[in-house]
C-alpha cells in the first residue's frame, strides 16, 4: 500500500462487544465471520472486535494500541482480593476497566449484594496508575455490580466518609447512608493534575440508574429505597464537601454508567464524560470502516432497550443509518428491536435458549446468525 493512502472499506466488517462470560469479542468476531465466509466467499471481510466501556475494553485498546499491561491488587465488590490489571498505552496515559474489578462477571446472582458492594477496587486500579506516572486516565464504565455512585472508588483514594461520631462508613450504599460529612481532601491532592476521560457504556444519568440498570444489579423494591437514598445523600455530601456542580451532574448524562463511579470520582479530578463506543471507535478504526462499510456485523448478549442507550450495538447501527447503511445485530436474546428498515437482529438460536449457549454451540450460532444477515443483506451493493 502506498505510503500515507487510506485503505478502501471491506466489503463486510465485524464489530461486536462481547458476550459477558461466555465469548471474548475476538472469538465472537471469529465466528460471525466465518459465518459471513460461509454466505459470501468471496467478500472481504475484516475483524474489528470491540467494547464500548464494558467488559473487554482493556482487551479492545490493547489490541489496536499496544501498551503495556501492569497487574495489581485489587478487591471485588464484596472486598475480596483479586488479581486485577490497568493498561498503560504511553507514559502518561493509562486505561482502568471498573468491570475487570467490580464485575457482575465475577459474580453468582446469589452474591449480588448491592447495598453492600462498593467501587473500591476501580480506585485502588486508578490509583496505581497514577503512583506510575499517569496524568491521563481512561476510566471504562460498564458492566459493573455497584451502586455506589464511586463511594468505595473515592475512599480508595483517600477520601473519608464519616458518621456522627468521626469514624469512617463502610463503602456501599448501606454505609453512605450514616455518613455525615467526607473530606475529599486526600483524593483531591492524590488526583492534582489528572485527567479522567470516563468511557461510558450507556447515556443514562446517575438519577435513572437503578430504573434502568438496578434489577441486573441485585436491586429490587425492598433494598431500592436505601439505595435511592443513598445515591442523593451521596450528592448531598459532595456538595457539602465543595463539589457544586455534584447536583447537575446526578441528573447529566453518561455519569450514571457503571453504577455512577464516574459520578463520584468527578468529584476529585479534572473529568469528561462521553460514548465509550465512540471512544473506541476513533481510537481502534481511524479509517471509519466501520461507519462505511457496506454491511456491518455487530453482537452482544441481548439487545433490548440499553442497546440504544450507548451500548456498541446501537451505536454501529446509529452511525451507520445516519449514512443510510444497513447494520446486522447479532444476540442470544432481542425485545423491542422496532422496524428501522436499516437494522436488522438476527439471533443465535430460534426460539432463544433456555439456558446460555457455550463452546461449540455457540459459535455455530453466531455463524447461523451471521449466514442470515448476509442473505438478508445480498441485494444490497457490496
Amino acid at each position: 500500500m502506498t505510503a500515507g493512502r487510506i485503505p478502501s472499506a471491506p466489503d463486510v466488517v465485524v464489530a461486536p462487544n462481547c458476550m459477558r462470560g461466555y465469548a471474548s469479542a475476538a472469538e465472537v468476531a471469529e465466528a460471525l465471520a466465518a459465518g459471513v465466509r460461509r454466505a459470501r466467499p468471496g467478500a472481504d471481510v475484516a475483524l474489528r472486535p470491540l467494547a464500548d466501556g464494558g467488559d473487554g475494553t482493556l482487551d479492545a485498546l490493547y489490541a489496536a494500541c499496544g501498551g503495556s499491561r501492569h497487574p495489581v491488587e485489587a478487591v471485588d465488590v464484596l472486598g475480596r482480593t483479586r488479581k486485577a490489571q490497568w493498561l498503560a498505552l504511553d507514559r502518561r496515559t493509562a486505561a482502568v476497566e471498573t468491570a475487570g474489578v467490580c464485575g457482575l462477571g465475577a459474580l453468582r446472582p446469589h452474591e449480588l449484594r448491592p447495598l453492600e458492594a462498593a467501587s473500591t477496587g476501580a480506585g485502588q486500579a486508578i490509583a496505581a496508575a497514577v503512583a506510575a506516572g499517569a496524568t491521563t486516565v481512561l476510566l471504562a464504565l460498564g458492566g459493573t455490580a455497584v451502586v455506589d455512585g464511586g463511594g468505595g472508588a473515592l475512599a480508595a483514594l483517600g477520601a473519608r466518609f464519616l458518621d456522627r461520631d468521626g469514624r469512617d462508613v463502610a463503602p456501599g450504599p448501606a454505609g453512605m447512608v450514616e455518613a455525615v460529612r467526607v473530606d475529599l481532601a486526600p483524593a483531591r491532592r492524590l488526583m492534582s493534575g489528572v485527567t479522567l476521560r470516563l468511557l461510558a457504556d450507556v447515556r443514562t444519568p446517575l438519577s435513572g440508574n437503578l430504573d434502568s440498570f438496578g434489577a441486573q444489579k441485585g436491586i429490587t423494591e425492598a433494598n431500592r429505597p436505601v439505595a435511592v437514598r443513598a445515591l442523593r445523600h451521596l450528592a448531598a455530601l459532595l456538595t457539602d464537601a465543595g463539589d457544586p456542580g455534584a447536583g447537575t451532574r446526578f441528573r447529566n448524562p453518561w455519569y450514571g454508567a457503571g453504577g455512577g463511579i464516574g459520578f463520584g470520582l468527578s468529584a476529585v479530578a479534572d473529568t469528561t464524560a462521553g460514548s465509550g463506543a465512540e471512544t473506541l471507535l476513533e481510537i481502534t478504526d481511524p479509517h471509519d470502516s466501520i461507519r462505511t462499510a457496506p454491511l456491518a456485523l455487530t453482537a452482544e448478549g441481548a439487545v433490548d432497550a440499553a442497546t440504544w442507550q450507548g451500548k456498541l450495538p446501537g451505536t454501529v447501527a446509529r452511525l451507520r443509518r445516519e449514512r443510510g447503511l444497513p447494520t446486522a445485530l447479532v444476540a442470544a436474546r432481542a425485545t423491542g428491536t422496532g422496524a428501522d428498515p436499516l437494522i436488522t437482529t438476527h439471533l443465535i438460536a430460534d426460539p432463544p435458549p433456555a439456558h446460555p449457549v457455550t463452546g461449540d454451540a455457540l459459535r455455530e450460532g453466531l455463524a447461523r446468525a451471521a449466514e442470515a444477515a448476509c442473505r438478508t443483506w445480498a441485494d444490497r451493493p457490496t
